[in-house]
C-alpha cells in the first residue's frame, strides 16, 4: 500500500491523457495549435555516443585555440583567457539559439564550449577584479551566469549556471560576513521556488533547475557547521560559523515546515487540531530538537517533504540521502566506544518500533485504504 501511494504521488502528472491535457491547455488559451506528433528519439546508446563525440570535438577546438595562439605568443595571460571566454561563450549562445531542431550533438557541443568559455572568463576576470579580497569578482561573474541562465534554454546548461550563481551568492555572503544567515535564506528560497514554479510558465525549466541546485546547496551549506567541531580540517582552511547559526537555521526551517504542513492539511480539508495534525507537528518539533546535535537533519527532512509534496522524485531522493548522511555523520563523529554506539542503535531501533505501533494506532490501515479509494474515484471522474 505504501509503495502504491508513493508511485501514485510521483506519477500524478501522468494520470491525464495527452489529448485531455492538450484540450485543457487549448481551452485556457495557452496553446493555439493542434497537438504535436510524438517525437521519435534515438536509442539511449546513440545519444550517449553523440554526447561523448560532442565533448571530444569541443575539447579539440579548445586545444587547437590554445596551441595556435601559443605559436605566436610566448605566454598566454589572463587577457587571452578573457577573450577566449567571451568568444566561446558568445559562440555557444549563438549555437543554442539557432539549433532549431534541438539536435543532441549540437546541444552537447555548445554546452562544452560554453563551459570552456565560462571557465576561461572566470580566470580572466581575476586580472581586473581581486578574487581573494572583495565581492566585485563574484558580482561580475554572477551577472555573466545570470545572462546565460536567462538566454540559454538548454536544461543541463541551466543546471550548471544555477549552481554557479548560488556559489557566487555564497561567496558574496562570505565576504560580507553574512554566511551565518545563508542556510535560513536558502531554505526560504528553496521552498518558495518549488511551491510557485508552475505559476511562471516562461521560466518553468529555469526555476526547476534553480530549485534542484538550491536543494544541493542546502546540503552543502551545512558543511561548515559539521566540520566546526572536528579535526579533519584546520580552522584557517574552512569558514567557521557563529554558534547561533545552527539554531537560526533550525528555527527558520521549523517555521517553514510547519507552514507547509498547515498548507497541506488545509488542502486535504483536515483540521489543524486533529490528532494526525498534532502528531505531525510534534514530530517536526522533535526533529528540530534532534537537529541541534545532528546538524542539517531538519533541513534534509524539509527537502524530503517538499519533494514528496510537489511530486519531484529527484528532490525526494536527495532529501532521503541527506537524512541518512547527516545521521551517519553524527554517529561516526561521536567520541564514544563502539559498545555505547551499539546501545544507542538498539535504543533507536526500539524507538522506531514504538513509532510504528503508535502510527498504526493513529492511522489505521482501513482509513488509509478508504482515503486511497476516494482519491482513485476522484481521479477516474
Amino acid at each position: 500500500m505504501i509503495l502504491v501511494n508513493f508511485k501514485g504521488r510521483f506519477t500524478a502528472s501522468d494520470k491525464m491523457a495527452q489529448t485531455e491535457l492538450w484540450a485543457t491547455l487549448a481551452s485556457q488559451g495557452l496553446v493555439d495549435t493542434e497537438q504535436p506528433d510524438t517525437v521519435v528519439r534515438s536509442p539511449w546508446y546513440i545519444q550517449f555516443m553523440q554526447s561523448i563525440a560532442a565533448w571530444v570535438a569541443s575539447l579539440f577546438v579548445l586545444a587547437f585555440t590554445v596551441t595556435f595562439f601559443g605559436l605566436f605568443f610566448d605566454g598566454l595571460d589572463t587577457l587571452f583567457a578573457t577573450l577566449v571566454g567571451v568568444v566561446y561563450n558568445c559562440a555557444a549562445i549563438v549555437i543554442y539559439r539557432n539549433n532549431i531542431g534541438r539536435r543532441l550533438f549540437i546541444n552537447q557541443m555548445a554546452l562544452a564550449l560554453s563551459l570552456c568559455g565560462l571557465l576561461s572568463l572566470a580566470y580572466g576576470l581575476t586580472e581586473w577584479f581581486d578574487f581573494d579580497n572583495g565581492i566585485s569578482w563574484y558580482l561580475v561573474f554572477f551577472s555573466v551566469l545570470l545572462m546565460n541562465w536567462l538566454i540559454v534554454e538548454h536544461y543541463s546548461h541551466q543546471f550548471i549556471t544555477s549552481f554557479g550563481m548560488i556559489a557566487c551568492a555564497v561567496g558574496v555572503s562570505y565576504e560580507l560576513r553574512l554566511l551565518e544567515i545563508l542556510p535560513a535564506v536558502l531554505s526560504l528560497g528553496f521552498t518558495i521556488i518549488w511551491l510557485n514554479d508552475t505559476k511562471y510558465a516562461a521560466l518553468l525549466s529555469r526555476l526547476n533547475a534553480l530549485g534542484y541546485m538550491l536543494a544541493i546547496w542546502l546540503v552543502l551549506i551545512q558543511l561548515p557547521l559539521l566540520l566546526a567541531d572536528t579535526l579533519l580540517l584546520q580552522h584557517s582552511d574552512f569558514p567557521i560559523l557563529a554558534t547561533w547559526s545552527n539554531p537560526l537555521s533550525i528555527i527558520t526551517t521549523l517555521i517553514i515546515a510547519v507552514a507547509l504542513f498547515a498548507n497541506i492539511l488545509r488542502s486535504l480539508t483536515t483540521q489543524l487540531n486533529c490528532k494526525q495534525s498534532v502528531l505531525c507537528i510534534f514530530g517536526l518539533v522533535l526533529l528540530a530538537l534532534l537537529s541541534l546535535p545532528m546538524t542539517g537533519l531538519l533541513t534534509a527532512v524539509l527537502i524530503l517533504i517538499v519533494g514528496f509534496y510537489v511530486g519531484e522524485r529527484g528532490i525526494f531522493i536527495l532529501g532521503i540521502l541527506g537524512v541518512i548522511s547527516f545521521i551517519a555523520w553524527y554517529y561516526y563523529s561521536l567520541q564514544l566506544p563502539l559498545l555505547d554506539k551499539s546501545i544507542w542503535l538498539i535504543a533507536l531501533g526500539i524507538g522506531l518500533l514504538v513509532v510504528k505501533v503508535v502510527s498504526s494506532k493513529v492511522f489505521p490501515a482501513t482509513a488509509i485504504q478508504e482515503a486511497t479509494s476516494i482519491e482513485n474515484e476522484a481521479d477516474c471522474q
